[in-house]
């Protein structure tokens, strides 16, 4: 849907399906601002459908690789897409071709549930994972360079 800064509405895009501006639980989304590309993560299709900046169809992709995109983001060279149920960031090249896989691994490193994630200016990735209540920080150069990790304790409300 679109509003102008006042409220009032302008125009929708989009209905309940799999086909071209069709979706099923539109999640995360991000605007190319080098020329206004919307890119919509189609969470339940497992793709991302990209839209022009007048909000037409134009392509989608990862179909094949995705399997319930959360989250988009966007630097000069990549789109980086967290993955739920494989959880990841995928990363792919503005032409669509996917370069990479990160995640963190191994009993220290367990990722089970990325929830969301945020690309800084200097290309550091920061992720949250709602299941170990820990956020893992990676490096421009995709290495996982610290987590922290947060220890809950249920409360004894009888002492």
């Amino acid at each position: 849907m679109n509003y102008q800064l006042d409220g009032k509405f302008i125009s929708r895009v989009g209905v309940s399906g799999d086909g071209e501006l069709e979706f099923n639980y539109p999640w995360g989304m991000t605007i190319d601002e080098s020329n206004g590309d919307v890119y919509i993560c189609d969470n339940s299709n497992n793709r991302i459908q990209i839209l022009s900046d007048n909000l037409h169809y134009k392509s989608q992709f990862g179909k094949d690789i995705l399997t319930e995109p959360l989250g988009i983001k966007l630097n000069r060279n990549n789109i980086f897409i967290l993955d739920r149920s494989n959880p990841c960031i995928h990363i792919f090249n503005k032409d669509l071709v996917l370069q990479k896989n990160i995640i963190s691994r191994g009993e220290e490193q367990q990722v089970i549930s990325p929830w969301f994630f945020f690309l800084d200016n200097s290309d550091n990735i920061l992720f949250s994972d709602y299941d170990y209540d820990s956020i893992h920080i990676f490096n421009s150069k995709y290495e996982c360079i610290h987590k922290i990790s947060i220890t809950t304790h249920q409360v004894d409300n009888n002492r």
